[in-house]
């Protein structure tokens, strides 16, 4: 499945390299976002509503400082216009996960074991998320002022850094105890070898990585099909209930690849309505929908064209009417919008 995407391939490389070289740094460290949106069902004629996901996560997770202050924006449109009857802000949830993550984030430093080491912000250059990552590294400077915070790209680490004898990563002379990504999850990401070059650099260091690359081969699309397999996640969960919640939570895939590839691809090419195409890409935006999916498919000379790629079935969720405001425009829009729903994570 990985021959026709280069950008899978570099990955499973440098994971390779690094598992035949031996892992020297046994922590693990996460920052995840599972994705989900409402599913609308009839069930004699009645509605049901139902969770299923869209993704799940693992490298690069945004929107942590933005939402956590969203709560504050909607108490005080609802006290603008004295709203206050059925709404009231003490049934209105805080979101914390900014303080959550920059804990994290402090925690897994702490576990390095050296307390003048730095952390590592990976960025692009001329970054458009930075109103967003400015909330998380304030976070973690109230948590320990003492933790010194550098942003760079994976050009600056290739420029910069240094590995040890025994495999600790210096950037400008300094240790480094936590390298955390918030790039390196599309190809733009490594415009040339050099990023390649710094991200197999600091995956053969022993600092703690957010995520490691195995950590960030475990969320790509393909893993989603994988865990949706049967038997699978009862190979991985004992607990049956457990496995039976987190199952009615997949939206159905179809293989495109052995016996019943041929089938799936017909059935998309009938109904392309009821599916969604996901490249082996993240960040959003490369979903393939309605008749571009039979374009796709029609125009692939074979299936090693689309090997790399899942079938999910579609999700249709619950629409709701809202105000759409936009950056220089001055009316706003009322629109028919769905809300995704957010559940973020910490493993370490």
């Amino acid at each position: 499945t990985l021959k026709e995407d280069e950008f899978s391939v570099r990955l499973m490389n440098i994971y390779k390299k690094v598992l035949d070289e031996g892992i020297v740094q046994p922590i693990n460290f996460m920052l995840t976002r599972s994705d989900y949106l409402i599913q609308t069902n009839k069930v004699d004629g009645n509605t049901q509503l139902c969770l299923k996901q869209v993704e799940f996560n693992t490298i690069a997770v945004g929107c942590a400082g933005i939402t956590s202050i969203i709560p504050l924006l909607h108490r005080y449109v609802l006290q603008k216009f004295g709203i206050s009857d059925e709404y009231t802000s003490d049934k209105m949830c805080d979101n914390n996960v900014i303080e959550a993550f920059a804990e994290g984030i402090q925690t897994a430093w702490k576990m390095y074991g050296n307390c003048k080491a730095i952390i590592l912000i990976v960025l692009i250059f001329n970054e458009k998320y930075v109103c967003d990552q400015r909330y998380l590294e304030d976070a973690i400077k109230r948590k320990d002022p003492s933790i010194k915070i550098i942003k760079c790209t994976l050009a600056d680490i290739m420029d910069n850094c240094v590995l040890g004898d025994d495999k600790t990563l210096y950037y400008m002379n300094q240790e480094v105890a936590l390298t955390y990504y918030r790039t390196g999850y599309v190809p733009a990401s490594y415009p040339s070898e050099k990023e390649w070059q710094a991200r197999l650099l600091v995956e053969r260091s022993r600092c703690i990585k957010c995520p490691n690359i195995a950590c960030h081969l475990a969320g790509v699309k393909k893993m989603q099909e994988v865990l949706a397999m049967t038997g699978v996640l009862e190979s991985l969960i004992s607990d049956k209930g457990a496995v039976e919640r987190i199952r009615s939570t997949f939206a159905r895939f179809y293989p495109l690849q052995g016996e019943f590839g041929k089938e799936s691809v017909a059935m998309a090419i009938e109904n392309p309505e009821k599916f969604v195409l996901k490249p082996p890409l993240e960040g959003g935006r490369n979903n393939i929908f309605g008749e571009d999916i039979r374009s796709f498919f029609k125009s692939a000379a074979n299936s090693d064209q689309y090997s790399s790629y899942v079938l999910m079935e579609k999700i249709f969720p619950q629409a709701s009417t809202n105000c759409i405001v936009k950056n220089n425009h001055s009316d706003v829009v009322i629109e028919n919008i769905v809300n995704e729903l957010g559940i973020y994570g910490i493993f370490l």
